[in-house]
């Protein structure tokens, strides 16, 4: 009688790290129009992180300003884009002294990154492009309950009134190179969706089901662009975000104190899912990565 061979069971990829969420309750009713002063507010719990079903999504980390041929100010040769947008200071601060070494850590505790989203080059070429693309498969028929026109006059006229675009721009601009860190770009077990349904599709495959979102802007894209939380929730994901690693749109009123990354993140954990801390949640990804070596 042969004895069978004991299999080791399967290594738990699980680290332990504060969940931050909002806590919205209860109403004191006594304030009357203001009950919502009576909420509990922010509070977080001590919870298993389960890496073999998280993954950590990079959107639309952009590289505009962070380039010699890009000046943040009124002389800027690309007054189209940086002429509207206020975010770039604080974008350039997430990119280069914020997200570098959450990515790595990420990669190191073997969690799963992802560029989604993207809409072009360098996203969408090269092998892991291929790679991801070929296992996504072909899309789902088109959804015909749409306009015929998906470009409607009202849009050019609604761009003029609240972006002031386009603007004319000087003659002669100088040729733009994309080059963000590499870092950002995908390697390795990275996998790269510009469609929601191969975010699903690659993401399934994979038994993850729940996206921490990182990137420009919370309230924006991370929200309603394609991949982004609104699309994903729909599909039963758990749609987090990471404190520190995210930028949100200001405008006039809120851009002292980044008023609208406040009420970003609360609309995220109300709404959508998490909130993990940027350094909270690298140095948990750093000690399992420690313990996983060390093992």
């Amino acid at each position: 009688m042969t004895r069978k061979k004991k299999t080791k069971p399967a290594k738990k990829m699980t680290i332990q790290v504060p969940w931050h969420m909002y806590r919205h309750y209860p109403a004191d009713f006594s304030l009357w129009d203001a009950a919502a002063a009576g909420f509990k507010g922010w509070d977080s719990k001590v919870r298993d992180l389960d890496l073999a079903r998280t993954c950590l999504a990079l959107m639309h980390f952009t590289d505009a300003g962070l380039t010699p041929d890009k000046e943040w100010g009124p002389d800027c040769p690309n007054p189209n884009a940086l002429g509207t947008i206020e975010w770039v200071p604080r974008l350039m601060d997430v990119v280069t002294s914020r997200m570098p070494r959450l990515i790595q850590a990420a990669r190191d505790a073997g969690l799963q990154v992802a560029q989604v989203g993207v809409s072009g080059p360098p996203y969408t070429q090269g092998a892991i492009w291929e790679k991801c693309s070929h296992e996504a498969g072909d899309p789902p028929p088109p959804d015909e309950d749409v306009l015929a026109d998906r470009a409607p006059k009202w849009k050019a006229k609604h761009q003029r009134d609240v972006f002031d675009l386009p603007r004319k721009g000087p003659k002669k601009v100088p040729p733009h190179e994309f080059s963000l860190p590499d870092i950002f770009l995908p390697q390795g077990d990275d996998i790269v969706a510009q469609h929601p349904w191969q975010l699903h599709r690659l993401l399934n495959n994979r038994g993850i089901d729940h996206i921490i979102y990182c990137g420009w802007a919370l309230n924006w894209c991370l929200w309603f662009s394609p991949c982004g939380m609104s699309d994903m929730s729909r599909k039963g994901y758990m749609c987090s975000a990471v404190r520190g690693g995210c930028v949100a749109i200001e405008n006039r009123e809120s851009a002292v104190g980044e008023l609208n990354l406040e009420y970003a993140l609360w609309k995220t954990s109300t709404m959508f899912g998490y909130i993990f801390d940027l350094h909270e949640f690298t140095h948990a990804l750093r000690q399992y990565a420690v313990q996983d070596t060390d093992a």
